[in-house]
C-alpha cells in the first residue's frame, strides 16, 4: 500500500510541475549551451536518453542512472560545431563545446559525479579605429550627403584596424549525486554552478536538476527529470545588473532494452519535454512540446550502430567497445543535422 501511495504522489508532483512549467519567465533561453547535450552516444541516439542515462553522462541526461555505472566512470567529448558542412570530417568549428566529467561510487553512500562543460567562441576579432586625421575622434566618415549618418558609399577616412582578441565563453559545473531507494527506483540530482562572460563582462548563477528513475519489469525503463528545478539565474555584472531566468522544463521517456540471441543487444527510446519558450510565444514547434526518439543496436557487444530524431533534425551514429583486462573504454561518435551547419561529437569513456 506504502508503495502505491508513494508513485501516487509522485504523479501528483509530477503534473503540478508540468502545469507550473508553462508559466514561464522572461529569459527562458539563458544559458541556453546547456540544452545542447553531451556524449556522442546519447546524441547519436537523438538526445532521447532520461530514461537509459545508464553511463557516466547521466550526470547531464538523467542523475538518477548514475546508480547504474560502474565503481569508476569517466567520460570526454570533443565536438565540431557548426562546422561540419565544409566537407571535412574533424574541424574546428565555429564554436568550441566540450566536456568532461568523471564518477565514483562510494558503499554504503550513493553515486557521485563531478562535470564541466565549456562552449566558446575564441578569438573575436575587437576593432577600432586609426585617427588618419588626428581630431581626436574615431570613426569619421565623408559626409557626402550632409546628413549626419554615415549611409551607404560613404567611406571611412579613419582606418579600422584589429585592436585585439577576446572570447565568448560559458561554463557550467555539475555536482552530481544518486542512490537507490528500492531495488528498482533511483533518484539523484545535479548542483549546477554556472560561469558565462563576453568581452570584459562576466554573469554568474546557480541552478538545480531533478531525476528519477524506475525499472517496473525487465528490459523496461522509464525516467522523468525536472531540468532547473528553482529556475536558475544568470545574474551579470553590468551596471545595471540585469538577471536572467533559465525557467523550469521537464523531460519524461521511457526505453525498451532487448537481446538477440548470438547477434547482439538493443534499446529504443523516447522522450518528451516542455518547451515553455516556444509554448509562450504561439510558436507552432510541436504544441509547446519537443519529441526525441532513438535506437541502439550493439553487435557482438562489440560495434554500435545508432540513430534517432532529435526534435529538430537527424541524428546518427556509432560507437566501438575495446576491453582491457579489467577496464572496458568506449569510443563514440555522432553526426546532428542543424541549419547552421552539421555538428560531429566525438567521445571516448570508460569504466573500471
Amino acid at each position: 500500500m506504502k508503495f502505491s501511495y508513494f508513485f501516487l504522489s509522485i504523479g501528483m508532483v509530477s503534473l503540478f510541475l508540468l502545469q507550473t512549467t508553462f508559466a514561464a519567465d522572461e529569459g527562458s533561453h539563458a544559458a541556453e549551451f546547456l540544452s545542447h547535450g553531451v556524449g556522442a552516444r546519447a546524441l547519436g541516439m537523438g538526445s532521447a536518453f532520461v530514461a537509459i542515462a545508464d553511463d557516466a553522462t547521466a550526470t547531464y541526461w538523467n542523475p538518477a542512472g548514475l546508480t547504474d555505472v560502474e565503481n569508476h566512470s569517466f567520460s570526454a567529448m570533443y565536438s565540431d560545431t557548426f562546422g561540419s558542412s565544409d566537407g571535412s570530417f574533424i574541424t574546428n568549428g565555429l564554436v568550441n563545446y566540450n566536456f568532461v566529467n568523471y564518477v565514483h561510487q562510494i558503499e554504503g553512500i550513493g553515486s557521485l559525479g563531478l562535470s564541466w562543460i565549456r562552449l566558446g567562441i575564441d578569438d573575436i576579432p575587437r576593432t577600432t579605429f586609426i585617427d588618419i586625421d588626428n581630431n581626436g575622434k574615431l570613426g569619421d566618415y565623408q559626409d557626402i550627403n550632409g546628413n549626419g549618418e554615415k549611409d551607404t558609399g560613404e567611406p571611412y577616412i579613419d582606418r579600422p584596424t584589429v585592436a585585439g582578441y577576446f572570447s565568448n565563453t560559458d561554463n557550467a559545473l555539475l555536482i552530481s549525486y544518486a542512490r537507490n531507494i528500492q531495488s528498482a527506483i533511483s533518484v539523484g540530482g545535479s548542483v549546477k554552478l554556472l560561469k558565462q562572460s563576453i568581452f570584459d563582462y562576466s554573469g554568474s548563477g546557480f541552478g538545480i536538476d531533478l531525476g528519477f528513475i524506475f525499472n517496473p519489469y525487465k528490459g523496461i525503463r522509464l525516467g522523468t527529470m525536472l531540468l532547473d528545478a528553482t529556475g536558475t539565474q544568470i545574474r551579470w555584472d553590468t551596471a545595471d545588473k540585469p538577471i536572467f531566468t533559465r525557467g523550469r522544463r521537464l523531460r519524461v521517456g521511457g526505453a525498451y532494452q532487448f537481446d538477440v540471441n548470438r547477434i547482439g543487444n538493443g534499446s529504443i527510446s523516447a522522450d518528451i519535454e516542455t518547451d515553455q519558450a516556444d509554448y509562450a510565444e504561439g510558436a507552432d514547434s510541436g504544441g509547446g512540446f519537443i519529441y526525441r526518439t532513438g535506437v541502439e543496436f550493439w553487435l557482438f557487444n562489440t560495434l554500435a550502430l545508432r540513430t534517432g530524431w532529435n526534435g529538430h533534425g537527424l541524428s546518427i551514429g556509432s560507437g566501438l567497445q575495446l576491453s582491457v583486462t579489467s577496464m572496458t573504454f568506449y569510443v563514440d561518435y555522432a553526426f546532428n543535422s542543424h541549419t547552421l551547419g552539421g555538428s560531429q561529437r566525438i567521445s571516448v569513456s570508460g569504466q573500471f
